[in-house]
């Protein structure tokens, strides 16, 4: 059944819908009778008003927009639930996908900034949303946008920003591997030209160079962040007549695409080959093995970078801005162990 329309309510109340949309929106400019009417027609045909056409034709707006790179990605979660319990009770929270601009929807974009928002929250793995989004636009005072997840770049280096020291978190996690025996070592890492995939990059070749190892730079495979991005890797790295004895992703889902492959092809995990993961998402601990990662405080995460931009919007006289650099864990469950040769 369609849904109730406003040219319904101006019908069934005798009234324009010009008065329809005064009634919903100023209804003090309003006569009584006429207000009461319509919103007795509104209640019996179960009319829902649509809140983010209303702002944007008032130009006004309680919205915050949130950038990922895939809304499917598993890190956001809780990321968003920590944003979400930060701006619940003042803003509501729209969503969108770095990705899907070059897809078609460079229009929503449009809508967006075009003062639609009171500000943004970064939270892409690689940086391609439309930059539109941090400049002032038609000599409007620029957007506040506060990024989370991801380092700084030089061009974005006057915003403010939440993240862990990625560097050191990868290096941290090859160090471990290495601690345990392990001197074949593959990174399988996210697409090039990401800035957190370079910290992440630069952490496991340091620790790999500070091993011994001649050319770091030769055990990193790029691919997607995500699960078949994984199995894609795992397929060229683990058919391999020497194949490595230790994996390291940047991210779980990497990780459990190569967990998948491995099966298929009879490797065990961590008898035959360690995986160690990063992000320590909701799936890690309950993948088979258990998997270890590197665990990121995700909600703290997005309570932050919610309360960095709370108060850009509610002190915007203030120039400070704040990079918080929050603490990293590795968290060692089963799905890594000491080489068999060892």
């Amino acid at each position: 059944m369609a849904k109730p329309t406003i040219v319904q309510v101006a019908r069934l109340a005798g009234v324009s819908n010009s008065t329809v949309s005064r009634c919903l929106n100023q209804p003090e400019n309003v006569d009584k009778k006429t207000l009461a009417r319509v919103r007795k027609v509104i209640e019996e045909i179960g009319y829902r008003p649509n809140v983010l056409a209303q702002n944007f034709r008032r130009g006004q707006s309680d919205i915050v927009l949130v950038v990922v790179h895939n809304v499917g990605a598993s890190i956001f979660s809780d990321i968003l639930d920590g944003i979400r319990s930060v701006l619940g009770s003042r803003f509501s929270v729209i969503l969108m996908e770095s990705r899907a601009e070059a897809q078609g929807h460079a229009k929503f974009i449009d809508l967006l900034v075009a003062k639609q928002v009171v500000g943004v929250i970064l939270l892409c793995a690689s940086p391609t949303f439309d930059r539109r989004l941090i400049g002032g636009i038609d000599h409007q005072p620029r957007l506040p946008v506060v990024i989370g997840l991801e380092p700084v770049s030089a061009d974005l280096a006057d915003l403010p920003s939440v993240h862990i020291d990625n560097h050191r978190a990868a290096y941290d996690a090859t160090t471990y591997l290495i601690d345990i025996g392990h001197r074949e070592i593959g990174f399988v890492s996210g697409e090039k030209g990401s800035l957190i995939t370079a910290d992440r990059e630069r952490g496991f070749a340091d620790a790999m160079a500070q091993a011994g190892c001649a050319d770091p730079c030769a055990r990193i495979l790029h691919g997607d962040l995500s699960i078949q991005g994984g199995m894609a890797a795992a397929h060229r790295l683990l058919t391999r007549a020497e194949r490595p004895s230790a994996l390291f992703c940047a991210n779980d889902d990497i990780a459990l695409g190569v967990m998948s492959v491995a099966a298929q092809l009879g490797i065990a995990v961590p008898e035959d080959l360690s995986v160690m993961g990063f992000d320590d998402t909701v799936y890690a601990a309950t993948a088979n093995p258990p998997l270890s990662t590197v665990a990121q405080p995700t909600r703290e995460v997005g309570e932050r970078t919610a309360k960095q931009l709370l108060h850009a919007l509610d002190h915007p006289e203030d120039g400070e801005h704040l990079t918080q650099i929050l603490p990293h864990r590795l968290i060692i469950r089963k799905s890594t162990a000491r080489p068999r040769q060892s």
